[in-house]
């Protein structure tokens, strides 16, 4: 009888509670799941947003924003800029990546890989070969590097002020490519609409979430163009030659050089 009356009385105390009560169970179970979004968001480490609280409300507020980032049929649309020339890749490359997509970040920025890391040396060899790649462009008049403007912590390369910048430059601020240097090891690149296809379709990257949103040019200046990739980090030589062959064609596409690099 006791068992009866007492479930009798809650019964009754959550019926004429019940939207404190419902209050109370919704704040028990969101709040460990914001602290948790909170913690992975700081363990990217600095990026082009402030690796704080107030970082992440801005990265929270932009993930209304956020676009489905892997499939290659936008890229069919032969209104894009360049879709009706030919890409800067060979028609058979790159191939097929040996392994599934890496587990991603849920925040459309910074945008970053959650396994399928490279080691140490393979991420000090990547970011090596990425400033060699960029001082022999930079020889050849095709490519300035300088301080990222996205990432606001790495080296990136941008299409040299000296060459003429088509509209794609000109909406990245010409920002060509750079690497998140960090834990990370993966590759942003700016891409012919037809290498994107490629790139996708192969498995070795996925767009931007925020790639082209317009509405985001309101918000913050700036928006990013549908050709802005994220490369997933080469975690051999082998991988690591296929990543250096896309961010040539980056180069090519951007500074709008169709003659090789060498």
């Amino acid at each position: 009888m006791a068992s009866t009356f007492n479930l009798e009385r809650l019964s009754h105390f959550f019926t004429a509670h019940w939207a404190a009560t419902l209050s109370a169970l919704g704040v028990a179970v969101i709040v460990p799941i914001i602290i948790s979004d909170y913690r992975l968001y700081i363990s990217y480490g600095p990026n082009g947003l402030p690796n704080n609280l107030k970082g992440w409300l801005i990265t929270s507020a932009l993930r209304l924003l956020a676009r489905e980032q892997r499939s290659s049929g936008l890229y069919n649309d032969k209104t894009l800029l360049f879709a009706n020339e030919p890409g800067f890749l060979a028609a058979d490359f790159p191939p097929q990546r040996r392994s599934s997509r890496p587990t991603m970040g849920p925040h459309p920025a910074p945008h970053r890989q959650l396994d399928q890391l490279p080691d140490k040396a393979a991420r000090e060899k990547l970011i090596a070969r990425f400033q060699e790649l960029g001082q022999h462009a930079q020889a050849k008049g095709l490519i300035d590097l300088r301080q990222s403007l996205y990432e606001k912590q790495h080296t990136a390369m941008f299409v040299a002020k000296a060459r003429p910048w088509h509209s794609i430059a000109q909406q990245t601020r010409g920002e060509t490519a750079h690497v998140h240097a960090g834990i990370d090891g993966s590759v942003h690149v700016v891409l012919h609409p037809a290498d994107c296809k490629s790139v996708l379709e192969a498995g070795w990257g996925e767009r931007q979430a925020l790639d082209g949103v317009e509405f985001l040019k309101k918000l913050v200046g700036a928006s990013l163009p549908v050709n802005y990739i994220l490369l997933y980090a080469p975690r051999d030589d082998a991988e690591l030659e296929t990543v250096l062959s896309i961010l040539k064609a980056s180069i090519r596409f951007m500074a709008g050089a169709r003659d090789t690099l060498g």
